[in-house]
């Protein structure tokens, strides 16, 4: 058997095992406020899977369609999909009000059709409340991301700070 049929066995394993694991999946509405770019809004989907009652480890993927840079001689364009990972603390993951913090790394997949711009790491914070019943929930969270990128036109290239507030709201299934 080849290392390719292994992997991808390997693969299909994992997932088919996973909605036997507690975990939640959401998807939101977004608003993101960089500070050398235009504000922006979009949408996203999570998935968290808990490692205990209290800790989940969550993945997200949020698309911003155009926000504009501030620090270029001319508008530029830019489109984000942020790949978020990290820890989530639930404070009362039982109750029908559950506060909740996270942080973790972000991949940023960057495009302009504007100007030239690579794709980036940062970092992100969250902090929330999800409430409804005991499987079907509605959640308000606000966000804090890092992010620090050059933006390239012909010869002429910035440094741009796209560090700013996000929030997200949205809906939520556990199991």
């Amino acid at each position: 058997m080849s290392l390719k049929k292994i992997a991808i066995a390997l693969a299909l394993a994992v997932l088919a095992s996973i909605p036997a694991q507690a975990g939640s999946f959401g998807v939101y509405g977004s608003y993101w406020e960089p500070d050398d770019a235009d504000s922006s809004t979009g949408y996203g989907a999570r998935i968290g899977f808990e490692f205990v009652k209290v800790l989940e480890f969550e993945f997200r993927g949020t698309h911003y369609g155009d926000f504009q840079s501030t620090v270029t001689p001319t508008d530029v364009k830019v489109e984000a999909i942020p790949l978020d990972g990290g820890l989530r603390v639930n404070f009362l993951p039982t109750a029908a009000v559950n506060p909740y913090i996270g942080a973790g790394v972000t991949y940023y997949f960057l495009d302009s059709e504007d100007a030239s711009i690579e794709n980036e790491t940062g970092i992100y914070g969250v902090a929330g409340l999800d409430f409804g019943s005991e499987h079907t929930r509605f959640f308000l969270e606000a966000m804090w991301r890092k992010l620090d990128a050059t933006i390239a036109i012909g010869s002429f290239d910035t440094d741009a700070t796209l560090d700013g507030f996000a929030a997200n709201t949205g809906f939520n299934w556990r199991w």
